[in-house]
């Protein structure tokens, strides 16, 4: 990969190689069976827990490694090249459930809640998707009303990374309406003991995720942040989100065009592959960029909304149609489970549907563009997606 404007220092390098590591000892020789079993062990979150995966941007202060946003973007795209759920779960947890109780909670809430997050000893989930409302948050229907120093929340919720397994939620209710007649949105967090699990959804990729629907009823929560303001806080944590899952097929395409032969050479010398190499290589190389670059961004404190939609349209497109060639290239034998590349596709897939289709991204992306700075805030693409993360739904 080219080298980018944001050297990673000692730490990073270093928490990088414990990453690496992991990945290879303790994710890769076990992803094939949880995906058959369509379960990922408790304790695999414990151990990403110990080398700092669990808390990777949220500050020392709190149990975190306060590492860089790029440096986080690198470790996700790293584990995902060994499994996409674990690379998933892990990554909803930091950007979703840590990252708003870091950004949004009391001084109170933060110490109380964050150290067992970012141990690993907690998992955490986020809950806004429903079944009648995604990214229209307007159309919440899931309420929640105070009760002295509490709140009670009732109603559904749709699509939930890790969900039936999370110690913690934060969840995203109606409060009453504005006074435009609005739903008024704000935040909440929940113990686990106050949720029913329904079921776990079985999706057609990233299986072994805890995919989830869940009910409240008269549910005890704390509200996280300021009333009212539960949308603003999804938006911005939704910004901090996403490349694995086409670097691991392109690297499998690109050794097995070279290993098998077909007609006394190898198939890599076929025009028609080498073109489908090419391509595929030039979209992982402008993928990686752009959604570094916005993970760079973030780290300056820049509002990132633009280039987070673009990174995450362009490279989930381009993640699809890599991993769909490398399918093409190893032919038949991609076809069956022996391999993981019909997997690969499968996860793919999510990230096109996740966080905003990329047909309901595009239109609003042309729009933040083309009236200039000030829409770029008000429609921007990140302002309208908000129904799942870091792959996912929430």
């Amino acid at each position: 990969m080219m080298t980018l404007e944001h050297p990673l220092d000692d730490e990073s390098r270093a928490f990088l190689s414990d990453v690496e590591e992991f990945g290879r000892t303790e994710v890769a020789p076990n992803a094939d069976q949880w995906d058959h079993d369509e379960q990922l062990p408790r304790e695999i979150f414990t151990k990403a827990g110990k080398i700092g995966m669990m808390g990777m941007v949220a500050p020392k202060e709190y149990g975190g490694r306060g590492l860089s946003y790029v440096t986080a973007a690198f470790a996700v795209k790293g584990l995902g090249k060994q499994y996409a759920s674990l690379a998933m779960d892990i990554a909803a947890h930091n950007a979703l459930a840590v990252g708003q109780i870091n950004m949004f909670g009391t001084e109170e809430q933060k110490r109380k809640y964050l150290p067992r997050l970012t141990s690993g000893e907690w998992i955490g989930g986020w809950g806004l998707t429903e079944p009648n409302a995604g990214s229209d948050t307007g159309g919440i229907e899931t309420k929640a009303d105070a009760h002295g120093d509490h709140w009670h929340v009732s109603g559904m919720k749709h699509f939930i990374t890790s969900g039936r397994v999370a110690d913690l939620l934060v969840v995203i209710a109606t409060t009453g309406r504005t006074e435009v007649g609005k739903n008024e949105i704000s935040a909440f967090i929940m113990m686990k003991d106050q949720v029913t699990p329904v079921r776990k959804i079985h999706t057609y990729g990233m299986r072994a995720s805890e995919t989830s629907e869940l009910r409240f009823t008269n549910s005890k929560a704390e509200i996280l942040g300021e009333r009212g303001r539960g949308r603003e806080q999804a938006l911005t944590v939704l910004d901090r989100g996403r490349i694995g899952i086409a670097e691991a097929a392109f690297d499998r395409a690109n050794s097995y065009a070279n290993e098998r032969k077909q007609f006394g050479h190898p198939i890599g010398n076929v025009q028609a592959i080498q073109w489908m190499l090419v391509d595929s290589a030039m979209e992982m190389e402008a993928s990686e960029v752009m959604t570094m670059h916005a993970a760079h961004l973030q780290d300056q404190g820049a509002n990132t909304t633009k280039e987070s939609a673009m990174a995450k349209l362009f490279a989930s497109e381009s993640a699809v149609k890599i991993c769909d060639r490398s399918m093409q290239i190893h032919g038949g034998y991609s076809y069956s489970r022996d391999l993981p590349i019909e997997r690969y596709l499968r996860d793919a897939k999510l990230c096109t549907i996740g966080e905003r289709t990329s047909e309901g991204a595009a239109p609003s992306h042309r729009a933040s563009c083309s009236q200039g700075s000030e829409a770029t805030q008000a429609r921007s693409p990140r302002a309208t997606q908000s129904e799942r993360v870091g792959g996912q739904a929430s």
